[in-house]
């Protein structure tokens, strides 16, 4: 008898012990369609990468070269302006010269 007790005991050991894992099996399914609600509603509100992506970045390489290519336009003028300023004051300084000369002479 003590053996046909314990086996019972076992038996229903081991189905508490199912009963209890289904229940939390149950208790997560049952908490899935809220979740997958909310990350459908979550992919609904994420937008799309726009299209134009590539170009959009084709665009601003361009233009960070464009930007570095008038930098060094903008220099090579501005050397050429102050060359062009030097050979204007040393003319202006060259005629004053000159104007002083023939009013002493």
């Amino acid at each position: 008898m003590t053996l046909t007790r314990s086996r019972k005991s076992k038996e229903v050991d081991e189905l508490e012990l199912r009963r209890r894992q289904l229940e939390e099996q149950i208790a997560e399914l049952e908490g899935m369609p809220e979740q997958l609600e909310l990350e459908m509603l979550e992919s609904e509100r994420t937008m799309p990468p726009p299209d134009d992506l590539a170009e959009r970045e084709r665009q601003r390489h361009f233009e960070e070269q464009a930007a570095r290519g008038q930098i060094r336009n903008e220099r090579r003028t501005q050397g050429r302006s102050l060359l062009l300023m030097f050979l204007l004051l040393t003319a202006t300084a060259a005629v004053i010269s000159w104007i002083v000369r023939l009013a002493n002479g």
